[in-house]
């Protein structure tokens, strides 16, 4: 992973900063967005699970979803992809390590690193649409546990159906955090007809289709 790869002005959004603020500050930025590509050792993996609609909600594979968005984000879907992903532990260690040294270092490796688990995401996402396209050339975009009202509460349940701590060594403590703390889960559904942004939840999309564009503090 190289630093041109990740999102600067996400990074600089989540810092309320801009290309315009203080250079020493934006040098040090540079610095640890390159300490932290340097740190990450990016793992994924994923599965192709059959979807059931029913009356009570919706089905992955054998496990049932809670909550009725991720049922909306699944309409029309036969199938879904659940993945995961992690920036490894090495990424954990190195904010850990700085959070007892340098906080200002701590906050801009923690930017750094969301902007670097979306980057990792987008090029699973980008490998998985190009396998899948000519079957299913639509897909979703991703939706995690603890989105709307898809409880968090299976992100253990995501995480053995995809054999996660033995495949890239993600693993889900009892409050359901996931460990290294830079990973993600995700549904993305599969359809052979266009799919309706208004169920969508992914963030930079469509502000004006977005369930959450009152509150959000990223606009």
């Amino acid at each position: 992973m190289k630093p041109e790869q990740l999102d600067r002005g996400m990074i600089l959004r989540m810092l309320h900063l801009t290309e315009d603020s203080d250079p020493a500050l934006l040098g040090t930025l540079s610095r640890c967005i390159s300490a932290l590509c340097d740190a990450c050792s990016p793992r994924t993996t994923w599965r192709l699970l059959p979807v059931t609609h029913t009356e009570s909600g919706v089905t992955l594979g054998s496990l049932p979803l809670g909550g009725t968005d991720i049922a909306k984000h699944l309409t029309g879907c036969d199938c879904a992809i659940l993945l995961a992903a992690t920036l490894s532990s090495r990424a954990d260690d190195l904010i850990r390590k700085a959070e007892r040294t340098d906080l200002m270092d701590a906050v801009m490796l923690d930017a750094a690193a969301a902007a670097a688990i979306e980057f990792v995401c987008d090029d699973l996402t980008e490998m998985l649409r190009a396998r899948f396209s000519a079957e299913y050339p639509y897909l979703t975009e991703r939706f995690s546990a603890g989105y709307g009202d898809f409880p968090l509460s299976q992100q253990g349940d995501l995480i053995a159906m995809l054999d996660a701590p033995r495949r890239i060594g993600l693993t889900v403590t009892q409050n359901q955090m996931l460990l290294p703390l830079k990973s993600v889960t995700a549904v993305i559904g599969l359809s052979k007809q266009p799919t309706t942004d208004a169920r969508r939840f992914g963030c930079g999309k469509s502000c004006a289709l977005c369930p959450y564009q009152d509150d959000c503090k990223l606009r």
